[in-house]
């Protein structure tokens, strides 16, 4: 690989890595956009309700969508590199798009049958109207996925941005309109919750019809390669590598999806097991998972924008077999690893020490649901870095070709996260707080699991000794300093009642320190190498 290549893949890495953060920022704004008017909407109860539907829906999605976007930005990816193979694409899409629909109507189908069912299962009877009104959306999401792994294949990651981006504001816009609607013709809160969900599917739709249209704008800018003709046995081939590289990758996000599940299925149950009555648990379940889990997760999901480019540029990096690709490799992995605990560990800091101001600045106008969240989001926000690093590392393992190693990680996190929840949650003492302590605990045990699988599987791609402490040291030394230096002052100019602009200033002050410290690091490391 030349010098001229390695910049221009070193530049797509970054650009990727660019805009979807920017889009994955814009997202959870958004989310929690919707989230605080919808709250004052449903309340903790309905809320309940909602989140009940849409995790169920989560766990569907993952399962028909995880690991085949991921198989075909790899197919895609090494299929662009290789001009022999470069006829593929065509096929990859058409072959991963007829298993999308396939997937999907199986997955709408199977939701909407059994929301009776699934709503009885985890006590929760009032979810059912949501889990109907969500079906359709799963082989929504399903076609939307075709097309993304498609764009990423390509190395083109805007258009899975702006698909994100309409999805967000469609459950924003058309969730909330319909929700007032339902609100307004006097439909009790389990009615309500469904309409609310009902956005999310339509903007889905609109987001697949985006697709469909920048695919096709897409290809005729696309330099003319003739088509391959209709072989049923290489489209056979074309979907046995797919599925090989995607049930392992669908498998262990299931497995993470499914960590969410067992929140929603320990809570509701164990809660209702020491005493609580099904609107009792089901509102503080809607609490933690309406006002803590959505903070909690916005860190995290920013790390997708990290670990989807790294997929194909890692894949692309090792597949040269040679020491220069391996040299090449690890750069891309620490790129992704310091971009990851650049924002994750300060985060994770800021979001612990201020958990009241930052609620009271979302949700103030439900003063009792913020009281009950404060210390669930002090303790969850610690389990910020890890968090980011499990996506991060499953990434690398993905991109060199151990997509199933992960799966084994996810496995062990889970079975520790199951046990534990369990016994906490049925501790009166502990109660609620038995589900962050449990995510903490399952979070380190997958990241420890991941990096020594890397380690052993792919020996000079990680950064060690000195390398790897200084990753995690300069944030958490300047983050934390940035953090302590706000607090004292804040206790200095007696700023001891919370308020907007106490939270506002708080976090401006931190972010422009931080930041000051950033970019003079950047500033010196330039001069260095000059």
């Amino acid at each position: 690989m030349d010098g001229l290549t390695k910049n221009k893949t070193a530049k797509g890495f970054l650009n990727g890595v660019s805009v979807l953060t920017i889009s994955a920022l814009a997202v959870k704004v958004i989310g929690l956009l919707y989230r605080i008017p919808m709250l004052a909407y449903l309340g903790t109860e309905g809320m309940g309700y909602f989140n009940t539907a849409y995790e169920l829906y989560a766990l569907f999605c993952v399962i028909a969508t995880a690991g085949l976007p991921v198989a075909m930005s790899v197919l895609i990816s090494s299929s662009e590199a290789d001009p022999q193979k470069g006829r593929e694409v065509g096929r990859i899409f058409r072959v991963s798009l007829a298993a999308f629909i396939v997937i999907g109507t199986a997955g709408m189908l199977l939701l909407y049958g059994f929301s009776d069912a699934l709503a009885a299962l985890f006590k929760n009877s009032g979810a059912a109207a949501g889990m109907r009104m969500i079906a359709p959306t799963v082989l929504l999401i399903c076609l939307s996925s075709a097309f993304r792994g498609y764009f990423q294949g390509k190395r083109s990651m805007t258009p899975t941005a702006v698909s994100q981006v309409i999805e967000a504001l469609g459950k924003l816009l058309l969730g909330l309109t319909f929700a007032s609607m339902a609100q307004r013709r006097g439909c009790d809160l389990p009615a309500t919750a469904a309409y609310a969900v009902l956005g999310l599917t339509v903007g889905t739709g609109i987001s697949v019809v985006y697709l469909w249209i920048h695919k096709i704008l897409f290809d005729r800018r696309q330099p003319l390669t003739p088509k391959l003709p209709r072989d049923r046995n290489a489209d056979v081939d074309t979907l046995g590598r797919l599925l090989m590289t995607a049930i392992p990758v669908t498998f262990g996000a299931a497995v993470m999806s499914v960590t969410k599940v067992v929140d929603l299925a320990l809570i509701l149950r164990r809660l209702q097991a020491v005493g609580l009555d099904e609107a009792s648990a089901n509102t503080l379940y809607g609490c933690y998972s309406t006002l803590v889990l959505p903070l909690f997760h916005m860190l995290p999901t920013l790390t997708t924008s990290v670990s989807l480019p790294t997929v194909p540029a890692l894949s692309a990096a090792l597949g040269q077999k040679t020491d220069e690709g391996l040299a090449h490799a690890k750069k891309i992995t620490l790129s992704a690893l310091r971009l990851t605990l650049m924002i994750a560990i300060p985060a994770a800091i800021g979001l612990s020490v201020f958990s009241e101001d930052v609620l009271t600045l979302l949700f103030g106008t439900q003063p009792e649901a913020v009281k009950m969240a404060t210390p669930w989001l002090t303790c969850i926000a610690l389990s910020v870095p890890m968090s980011c690093l499990l996506t991060v590392s499953g990434a690398i393992l993905q991109g060199s070709e151990h997509a199933a190693r992960p799966v084994i990680s996810l496995v062990c996190g889970t079975a520790v996260k199951t046990v534990l929840a369990y016994i906490l949650l049925g501790m009166p003492e502990v109660g609620m707080m038995g589900a962050p302590i449990s995510t903490l605990v399952c979070d380190s045990v997958i990241v420890i699991v991941n990096f020594t699988f890397i380690a052993r599987l792919i020996p000079g791609l990680l950064p060690l000794g000195k390398e790897f402490v200084g990753l995690v040291i300069f944030p958490l030394v300047t983050g934390g300093g940035a953090v302590a230096l706000v607090w004292l002052l804040r206790r200095w100019l007696g700023w001891q009642e919370i308020s907007s602009v106490h939270t506002l200033g708080t976090v401006t002050v931190v972010m422009c320190l931080y930041g000051a410290v950033v970019l003079g690091e950047m500033m010196l490391k330039g001069r260095k190498r000059t």
